[in-house]
């Protein structure tokens, strides 16, 4: 079932890795019970909330969704 709440992710960033970056990445991401995506994106989250740059719009409840 689609989630009805929370902002909808339209926008994609791509990158490339070594592919010993992205086994790493993988193995984190399946210890945590995470696709890769997802765990990139919390990644992501947390080391904005850290430098303070989240942007405002950005409420708690839909980071938490991510988690």
């Amino acid at each position: 079932m689609p989630k009805t709440t929370g902002e909808r992710k339209t926008e994609m960033v791509a990158t490339r890795l070594t592919p010993p970056l992205k086994q790493a990445i993988k193995k984190e991401a399946q210890r945590e019970g995470r696709d890769i995506s997802e765990w990139i994106r919390n990644l992501l989250i947390e080391e904005l909330r850290e430098r303070n740059s989240l942007p405002d719009r950005l409420s708690l409840e839909n980071l938490e969704e991510n988690r």
